[in-house]
């Protein structure tokens, strides 16, 4: 039985990231910089150990897996861990996008009053954006990771299509779907 593993993999699981989109983006000059430059450095911090602590996670998920008799019941265990974590990286990805279209408009009124404080800005935001993707993205690995342990163990797996060419494999995983 893998209950364990799996129970321990959803609990880190449930960790979301720090929040690290602010609606006081106006704040003046460095004191603004400052904070955002801490803001990006912890969401650094906090996707390193996350991907970290999910690696090892999955390894233990993996160990299990191949030490004992992987049951129906283990499956469906892992298609609904599978499933709570792409319903969690898909509302990550639904807020980034709302906030990225939020600052949008907020940095477009910014710029056509004060055009050097609407490019700090912008800059700023980019940053904290792309630190924010990238929890989004580590997320995404580990469906793949998981989806793949499961087609090694899930003899229903097996009757899917074969790729030869890596990018066309990348694209299949990458539907919804797969």
């Amino acid at each position: 039985m893998i209950d364990a593993a799996i129970i321990d993999l959803t609990y880190h699981l449930s960790r979301q990231p720090p929040a690290i989109v602010s609606p006081h983006l106006a704040v003046r000059g460095a004191a603004t910089a400052r904070a955002s430059e801490r803001l990006v450095r912890d969401a650094e911090r906090w996707n390193a150990e996350w991907a970290r602590d999910a690696e090892a996670q999955v390894d233990a998920l993996r160990l299990r897996m191949e030490k004992g008799p992987v049951t129906t019941q283990d499956l469906r265990q892992l298609d609904r861990l599978i499933d709570l974590l792409t319903e969690q990286t898909d509302a990550q990805a639904a807020t980034f996008r709302s906030q990225e279209k939020r600052t949008r408009r907020f940095l477009k009124q910014v710029k056509a009053r004060a055009p050097d404080e609407g490019a700090r800005l912008t800059a700023e935001r980019d940053r904290l954006f792309a630190a924010y993707a990238r929890s989004c993205l580590i997320r995404f690995d580990l469906i793949l990771a998981l989806r793949a342990l499961r087609a090694t163990y899930d003899p229903a797996a097996r009757s899917g299509p074969i790729f030869t060419d890596p990018a066309a494999l990348e694209e299949y995983l990458r539907a919804p779907a797969a």
